[in-house]
């Protein structure tokens, strides 16, 4: 957990407590107070949210290197090895993926990640093949466990900086400062960035 998570959790309790209130202000007959507090937290909350959306926008995304772990909370993904292979006009790229638990105690799961996919240096969206027998990202996780999973994506042999993102359930829109997936922020993978 991060301290742009603890923030989170502060400010939404907060808000819950402003919302509260003014509801108990509505109820005994304070209309008028009970809208200028509730206008005050739709403020606070449409700044809190531009502040997420800006931190973004100013950001560098993060790039990481094959086997560089991507970790949300205790539950960690990295890329294990990347085979590629040419196939007529079209590039087959065979990723290991390692997923991991970072906890000591309990089992766990990442219900966020839905899965992987590719992109390239215009940012076109490559998915998996689908193939039922691999585990899920959600996989349930003993603690300190690692477990593999494969994924195989046909690309253009003539794409490049190929690299691979973990697609994530994101809500309406982004809440956490530093976990917002707009404006192509979030952490890629380069697994092909070398070819000429």
């Amino acid at each position: 957990m991060t301290i742009f998570d603890l923030l989170f959790l502060l400010l939404a309790f907060a808000a819950m407590v402003t919302l509260i209130s003014a509801a108990v202000l509505a109820v005994r007959g304070r209309g008028a107070r009970a809208g200028r507090v509730f206008r005050r937290l739709s403020i606070c909350a449409a700044a809190y949210v531009g502040i997420v959306y800006a931190a973004t926008a100013f950001s560098k995304p993060k790039v990481l290197n094959a086997g560089e772990p991507q970790c949300s909370d205790d539950w960690c993904l990295a890329v294990d090895s990347v085979n590629r292979t040419v196939e007529s006009s079209t590039a087959v790229y065979h990723v290991t993926l390692r997923i991991f638990s970072r906890a000591r105690r309990v089992s766990q799961r990442e219900m966020m990640a839905k899965d992987v996919y590719l992109v390239d240096a215009e940012w076109r969206r490559y998915e998996p093949r689908p193939h039922p027998a691999e585990l899920p990202l959600n996989t349930l996780l003993e603690p300190e466990q690692s477990v593999l999973s494969r994924r195989t994506f046909e690309v253009p042999a003539s794409a490049r900086d190929i690299g691979l993102l973990i697609d994530r359930s994101q809500p309406p829109f982004c809440l956490i400062i530093g976990e917002c997936g707009a404006f192509h922020r979030t952490p890629l993978v380069r697994i092909d960035s070398d070819r000429n």
